[in-house]
């Protein structure tokens, strides 16, 4: 037992400091070609947060361990907003941007959905099929963030400084190249540690994968967006960070559930069908908390807090 604790605290930080070089090379490299800078950080910011759950849920889904890939995915969704968000609200109280509560929550809400339907008429499996109609979201997403892109300069100024900004000048193509790779090994090296190490310690306990994948596995995978919050609320860019979570939350039902399903059909061992009602639930109280007002604060976090509290509890009952 001590042994896949030990595995699994190591998987999770070659996760994380492999995300955070993926990431870092990848600016550059962006910078290096000339690409839109704000594209670049929004795509990466979003799809470097979610390289974890990524790496994890393929390495689980190609070694047989779906209930891992699939509640990591929902499992995420649902720290990143209820604990997460909770957590950065209660440090520092926030404005949301117009945007955010008109197109991009609404788009997370109207996916969440979609997975919830996919879940409910596949008895709580994903298809290859589904997969390709996640991954064809995508598309639809890339490109708001494309028009997104062109037309906002604030948001690229304060994206990039979120990321490490790297400066063209001081990046070589030799340093490029290697941050990309050692990223990419270092996430696939510990998305199979993790798994391996998480799949062992749910069998000692009698635990199923997918409880696994809900919450330790889920909450470990979300670390880089947990520092990064905790951050940002004290620098009081609370509303920058917020669509980050949500970008995030998109990535992970498109890219990671959408590539793991088109690779090998996502079939976990327990239904996962409250999780995907709590997934969604989450959002929608989100978007109800700040509809009117635009802003949220303590209380309100406090309530998301409380609510990812509920759902841990609810988990731990329900096995």
């Amino acid at each position: 037992m001590i042994l896949d604790i030990i595995l699994i605290i190591i998987g999770m930080l070659l996760l994380i400091k492999g995300a955070d070089y993926l990431i870092e090379g990848s600016v550059g490299f962006s910078r290096k070609i000339g690409v839109s800078e704000l594209f670049t950080g929004l795509t990466l910011v979003a799809f470097g947060t979610s390289a974890p759950e990524l790496f994890v849920s393929i390495s689980a889904a190609l070694n047989g361990s779906a209930g891992i890939a699939l509640g990591n995915v929902i499992g995420s969704n649902i720290t990143n907003i209820a604990l997460i968000l909770g957590l950065s609200l209660m440090i520092k109280k926030s404005s949301i941007p117009k945007s955010t509560l008109a197109y991009e929550i609404p788009f997370v809400i109207l996916i969440s959905l979609t997975l919830l339907f996919m879940l409910l008429d596949g008895n709580s499996s994903l298809s290859n099929f589904d997969g390709f109609i996640l991954l064809t979201y995508l598309i639809i997403f890339i490109a708001y963030m494309y028009n997104m892109a062109k037309n906002d300069k604030t948001i690229q100024e304060q994206l990039l400084e979120e990321i490490h900004e790297v400066k063209t000048d001081e990046t070589s193509w030799n340093k490029i190249v290697f941050l990309v790779l050692l990223g990419i090994v270092m996430l696939a090296i510990g998305g199979e540690i993790t798994v391996r190490g998480a799949s062992d310690f749910a069998k000692i306990l009698g635990l199923t994968e997918t409880l696994i994948g809900v919450t330790i596995i889920a909450i470990g995978t979300s670390l880089p967006e947990l520092v990064t919050s905790i951050i940002a609320a004290k620098k009081g860019t609370n509303d920058i960070l917020i669509g980050n979570l949500i970008g995030s939350n998109a990535f992970n039902i498109l890219v990671v559930l959408g590539i793991t399903a088109s690779i090998h059909p996502v079939i976990p061992d327990r239904s996962v069908i409250f999780d995907a009602y709590y997934m969604v639930g989450v959002v929608f109280l989100t978007e109800i908390f700040l509809f009117k007002k635009r802003e949220a604060g303590f209380w309100k976090g406090l309530i998301l807090l409380l609510s990812y509290i509920f759902y841990i509890l609810i988990n731990i009952k329900l096995g």
